[in-house]
């Protein structure tokens, strides 16, 4: 087939070429003839769009995989369009961006990094509720939008934390950074900073829980509480995240209504209750709670 571009420009410089020929031309180009025909083009549109399709007929080729691609833009393709009709070219990311290293594991098994949502298994109404959540959650999730995370309740090897961490994997994938927390560990850990030898800085491990645009807080409650955690780390994070609009994920054996006895207290007295009160409707407040029950057949062990 003849350069189309170089078509063009023959006929500007010397006329031996037509419009016609040109045009004759492109439409021996499969993509251009059938948009033309999808999009009912008449003679004018195309002369008043040939540069368009022009360049379109000069950049797109298909790849070794039968697909539209740019000759230019690596890893984009050239597509056309009709606006206020007007023929308009833009190009659009046709394979996605390298995963991204957004995500942080703390304390948790790596294989959780290939969790995808289209393999949580929809036993029950619950998981259902809570699957149609997660993929509205991952479509609408941009910083600072009033979205409410999730609270994840439910038995042992429900899946629960497979979940979570399907949602966070596709968040990080748009480029938004994440942390995944074992939480046992991390109480562990920031217990640890009080001692002189340890080489971890409380402040620092708070803050990055605080600004990071998802925080997935797994086995929540699987730990006796040290009201200083829970006081100086815990609230300080939930109350940081819930003013800036940074949602979190929990993932628990126990329900949120069970969380100021089991967890959040560390006796029965009045002080402690409130303190306990104040994390427990920090939680409520930003997050949508569902039980996840059924048995889970994942690969990954207690997943």
């Amino acid at each position: 087939m003849i350069d189309s571009k170089d078509l063009f420009m023959k006929h500007i410089v010397d006329t031996e070429v037509s419009t016609d020929e040109v045009i004759d031309d492109l439409l021996l180009n499969p993509e251009i003839r059938k948009f033309v025909l999808d999009n009912d083009l008449t003679r004018l549109q195309i002369e008043e769009g040939l540069l368009k399709l022009m360049d379109y007929a000069k950049d797109t080729y298909r790849n070794q995989e039968g697909l539209l691609e740019s000759r230019t833009v690596k890893d984009f393709v050239l597509t056309l369009s009709l606006v206020d009709n007007k023929i308009v070219s833009s190009y659009v990311r046709i394979k996605p961006e390298p995963k991204s290293n957004k995500i942080k594991l703390f304390n948790m098994p790596t294989e959780l990094l290939n969790a995808s949502l289209e393999d949580f298994q929809l036993l029950t109404d619950e998981r259902r509720k809570a699957y149609n959540y997660a993929r509205t959650f991952v479509n609408n999730f941009k910083t600072g939008n009033d979205l409410k995370g999730m609270y994840l309740g439910g038995t042992f090897r429900s899946g629960k934390t497979y979940l979570a961490s399907a949602i966070a994997n596709e968040i990080a994938d748009k480029g938004y950074s994440v942390i995944v927390v074992y939480y046992p560990e991390l109480s562990q850990v920031l217990k640890n900073t009080f001692s002189e030898e340890s080489e971890e800085n409380f402040t620092e491990i708070v803050d990055e829980l605080k600004n990071c645009d998802l925080l997935v807080l797994d086995d929540f409650g699987g730990e006796a509480i040290n009201p200083y955690i829970r006081d100086e780390a815990l609230g300080v994070v939930l109350n940081y995240r819930m003013v800036k609009k940074k949602p979190v994920i929990f993932t628990s054996n126990i329900n949120v209504s069970e969380l100021v006895n089991v967890h959040l207290r560390k006796d029965g007295s009045g002080g402690e209750r409130i303190k306990a009160q104040r994390i427990l409707e920090r939680i409520k407040e930003i997050t949508e709670e569902f039980s996840i029950t059924g048995k889970y057949q994942s690969q990954y062990k207690d997943f």
